[in-house]
């Protein structure tokens, strides 16, 4: 399999290219970075993995929609508004494309998790999400953050826009029953923290991952690069990859735990 790489001299670009060297059977075709031409991504390759910034990610988009082509699509990139979303469904139409702003396995479980949180504690409940980054970050909150907070809205019946809390300063009005707030931290070289809390009046449970290196990100990209190659056209996400692993692990689990009980 040859991958092409977006943001190749970024961060993650580089370990996402570290990561595909390292995997059997899989060459870089091509390296770009977020200021080249994007077209030269789409030359004698498989698959494209983005890990760039919105502009270059928009224009990645927009030669893709407009050219026809037929390599498939994994994005990684944060900080992306509903022009990048749009453009992501319409190059899904003709190819496979896989959007994530989180690529850890582990998150995604967090993600299944929270959504059986949010269904099973009610608005009663007072949720808080609790995110920390390294002082470099320029989008803020995370992907992440903001993808447990549809999570948890979406099990709520909820839209995340009507319930979310983003600002907090000065005298503020006070807490609105089944409001999700969000904290932001920015400080050193911190890879990833997201905390979740739902707490109610006398209880409270919180879940948590912390991410002490970003190659987890970059070794995820590259399992669901081999992963979408082999898929329909349409948009995909980490739970797409995730469920023919999670779906017949929680159904045993769910039956074995209240039958031995």
């Amino acid at each position: 399999m040859k991958v092409s790489v977006l943001g190749a001299t970024g961060a993650m670009g580089g370990l996402v290219i570290k990561s595909a060297l390292q995997e059997g059977g899989i060459s870089v075709a091509n390296k770009i970075s977020s200021s080249d031409d994007v077209c030269n991504l789409f030359v004698d390759t498989d698959v494209i993995v983005d890990f760039s910034c919105p502009f270059a990610t928009e224009s990645m988009l927009r030669y893709a929609s407009s050219n026809g082509t037929q390599i498939p699509l994994v994005i990684g990139t944060t900080g992306l508004s509903k022009i990048h979303k749009d453009l992501m469904e319409k190059c899904s139409q003709t190819v496979p494309v896989f959007h994530s702003p989180n690529m850890s396995f582990l998150v995604a479980i967090m993600n299944s998790v929270l959504y059986m949180l949010g269904k099973l504690l009610d608005e009663d409940f007072d949720v808080e999400v609790l995110e920390s980054h390294h002082r470099l970050k320029k989008d803020a909150p995370s992907g992440t953050a903001i993808m447990f907070g549809h999570t948890v809205a979406g099990a709520r019946n909820r839209n995340l826009d009507d319930v979310a809390n983003f600002i907090r300063y000065g005298i503020i009005e006070q807490r609105k029953r089944g409001e999700i707030g969000f904290a932001v931290q920015r400080c050193g070289s911190v890879v990833g923290t997201h905390e979740v809390s739902f707490v109610g009046s006398c209880e409270n449970i919180k879940v948590k991952h912390e991410a002490s290196s970003k190659e987890i990100f970059a070794r995820g990209a590259i399992q669901v690069a081999k992963w979408i190659i082999n898929q329909c056209n349409g948009l995909y996400s980490m739970n797409d990859f995730t469920k023919d692993v999670t779906i017949p692990v929680l159904n045993a689990l769910s039956r074995e735990f209240f039958e031995k009980q």
